[in-house]
């Protein structure tokens, strides 16, 4: 995918089996799918838990719960003078390309010397093979199908600052036009988020780790030619989160270890009670509110650990990072194989804002 600029949207999702993902850019004029005015932001309404006084005049205040938002576009598809899905014919999604990701190319298919289908197609061709790839990549097929499953949406504003929003294309309506004969198709479609959290376009990691003997291949940031004899530990981290609002990481854990603990100092510490036997297994604690999850990846398979953590630990929902710095700590107890190598941690996150 080119580099976002100024006023690019992108719309993207993961493949699912035969079902393709998405990385379709659109917003200005060189994409052929225009933002025809500002895109619009609505947020949700607060879940209130106000409370009558009986007896009394007023109310009491309940906790209020932040909801959704919902971006509604109205773009049109510009197929004046090219094409505007540049997949040619054929379209192999079962592991092909992604919708609307294409091979850069001097010429757009259906002209000649572009390489592709070399009939020559006419504007209004051209505008409703545009319309269809939309509306193929706002149906979601890999997303709709699955429960939690979401695409995301970002945008690069001016400076070339790129956030992203998480949630699932929603509504979708093709208007009447007197170009449509001509190339131009106006389209009015919704993207509805799970929060009203806007993150970090890049995603930051923090690793610990432990027993990591010198000399041996090592991790980033690990000295790897210090000579033999030596063990080379990073069991504390800084955490910084420089958002403004509160966000979920997600955290792997990789043995070999038993009863592996992550403390958030000040924050919280959560801890599993179980073995880690390889440096090629770990477990995910995601409690993301896309994913709630604790899986263990092991050869190849996933099963959910996720009555595998302990009774201190945290419910998943109160795993969040807020702003400012943190520190992180590893602590475990030694696995039961022979090993000279320790567990490594992970832990990403995504600052969090509240605007673009």
């Amino acid at each position: 995918m080119p580099e976002m600029v100024d006023g690019d949207w992108s719309l993207g999702y993961s493949a699912t089996k035969l079902y393709p993902g998405a990385d379709l850019l659109f917003g200005r004029q060189s994409s052929g799918i225009v933002c025809r005015t500002e895109p619009e932001i609505k947020f949700s309404d607060a879940d209130v838990g106000d409370g009558d006084l009986p007896g009394e005049d007023g109310i009491r205040m309940g906790r209020d719960y932040q909801r959704s938002a919902t971006v509604t576009f109205e773009l049109g598809v510009d197929g004046v003078d090219r094409a505007v899905d540049r997949h040619g014919d054929m379209r192999p999604w079962a592991g092909g390309p992604l919708i609307g990701a294409w091979p850069t190319a001097t010429r757009p298919p259906g002209l000649p010397g572009s390489g592709g289908n070399t009939k020559v197609r006419k504007p209004y061709e051209w505008s409703s093979d545009g319309v269809d790839m939309l509306r193929q990549a706002w149906r979601a097929d890999s997303v709709r199908g699955r429960a939690g499953g979401v695409a995301w949406l970002k945008h690069t504003t001016v400076g070339g600052r790129t956030r992203m929003l998480y949630g699932r294309p929603r509504k979708f309506a093709v208007g009447s036009s007197h170009l449509t004969r001509q190339g131009y198709t106006p389209v009015v479609c919704d993207f509805v988020t799970i929060d009203d959290r806007f993150y970090d376009a890049t995603e930051s990691v923090e690793e610990l780790w432990a027993l990591r003997w010198l000399g041996m291949p090592g991790r980033p940031g690990r000295p790897a030619d210090a000579g033999p004899g030596l063990n080379d530990s990073r069991k504390t981290a800084v955490i910084k989160q420089k958002g403004r609002v509160a966000t979920y990481p997600y955290v792997r854990v990789y043995g070999p270890c038993k009863n592996p603990k992550l403390t958030l100092v000040g924050l919280w510490e959560v801890q599993l009670s179980l073995e880690i036997k390889s440096s090629s297994d770990y477990v995910q604690i995601d409690p993301r509110p896309f994913a709630r999850s604790v899986m263990f990846y092991k050869g190849g398979s996933s099963s959910s650990v996720a009555d595998k953590l302990t009774r201190s630990s945290p419910r998943l929902a109160e795993m969040f990072i807020p702003p400012g710095q943190w520190t992180a700590k590893l602590s475990y107890a030694n696995a039961s194989v022979p090993t000279t190598t320790g567990p490594r941690m992970e832990i990403y996150w995504r600052d969090a804002y509240t605007w673009w």
